[in-house]
Order: C-alpha cells, then sequence, then structure tokens
C-alpha cells in the first residue's frame, strides 16, 4: 500500500481506496471463508522494512483501511506500533473490536501502561515468549529475561526457538 512501493496507476493504486482495494478484498474474501471470528488483520504504519515509505497518505491510508476493516467485525486488529500516536488513538476510536499493539521497544516494565489507559485490548508478548519458553512464570516471579537472538528468527530448526534456557535449567 505504500506510496513507493504501489506504483500502480489501475484500480489498486493511487488513491486511498485504491490501495486500500487489494487488502480489503483478501480479508473479505477470507471472512466468507472461514468467518470474521476467526480472522485477525496485522498493520504496520510507518514501518520502513525493506525500503518501505507511507508518504503523505499514510496517517490516512490506515485511517480508512481501519474503519472499512471494522465493517467486517474481525476478530481483531495487531498493529506493530513504531510512535504515531496521534494515529493509534484515532485507530483505537474507530476500532471496537480487540486492538493488539507491539509497540517497538515496548519494555516489560511498561507492558500494562496502554491497557490500564484504555489504548488497547491485549499487548502481544510474541519476541518474549520466542526466548523464555516459561515467560508466564518468568513474568509472575519477577525473574530476569532471556534475550532474543533476532539473528535465528525465521529460520530453519530450533535455533533460537527451543533452545533457551528455562528458570527449571
Amino acid at each position: 500500500m505504500s506510496e513507493n512501493s504501489n506504483t500502480r496507476t489501475d484500480e489498486y493504486g493511487g488513491s486511498i481506496e485504491n490501495r486500500a482495494r487489494f487488502a480489503l478484498e483478501v480479508t473479505k474474501a477470507v471472512v466468507d471463508e472461514i468467518g470474521a471470528e476467526r480472522t485477525g488483520f496485522r498493520i504496520s504504519p510507518g514501518t520502513t522494512l525493506g525500503g518501505l515509505q507511507d508518504g503523505d497518505l499514510g496517517p490516512n491510508l490506515y485511517r480508512y483501511l481501519t474503519q472499512e476493516l471494522a465493517k467486517l467485525n474481525l476478530a481483531y486488529l495487531h498493529i506493530v506500533h513504531l510512535g504515531n500516536e496521534e494515529l493509534l488513538k484515532d485507530i483505537r476510536t474507530i476500532w471496537s473490536n480487540p486492538l493488539l499493539v507491539n509497540r517497538a521497544g515496548r519494555k516489560l516494565e511498561d507492558i500494562e501502561v496502554d491497557i490500564e489507559n484504555g489504548t488497547v485490548d491485549l499487548v502481544p508478548v510474541g519476541v518474549w515468549s520466542l526466548a523464555n519458553l516459561d515467560f508466564p512464570e518468568r513474568l509472575k516471579a519477577g525473574a530476569i529475561l532471556n534475550e532474543p537472538d533476532t539473528e535465528t528468527f525465521f529460520g530453519a530448526g530450533s535455533k533460537g526457538y527451543t533452545d533457551y534456557p528455562t528458570l527449571k535449567d
């Protein structure tokens, strides 16, 4: 959907509505196949992975996309949040179903802040869980967490997934 990756001039490029069209069509097809209650959607506004640039349309594109996704009554919306607080507040206003927000660089001691202030419904803990197979026990005990080895993410085999030490070790 980003301005520098989607340079199309047909019905899937250009305007905000056209840029969101493919994502919405695919999501509707998934909902038709398995149901809205089993369908979630993840967005990453402002990400620069792979050289992406949202450009001037970015925030309004995500507001529009969220508004249209909300009509589908999906199970959840998951945001990789990179810092646009105004956009996050707008999305929270638009989106009434469960909202998950993964804040880049979130510290463990801040895990409850967004839930307590009503910004989100759930806080993803995927990376912490990858490096700490016993994450709930560590959290309850106030134990030190293993540092995730990001070099092993999305690789083959168990390295970086099941080879971290547990509290029992």
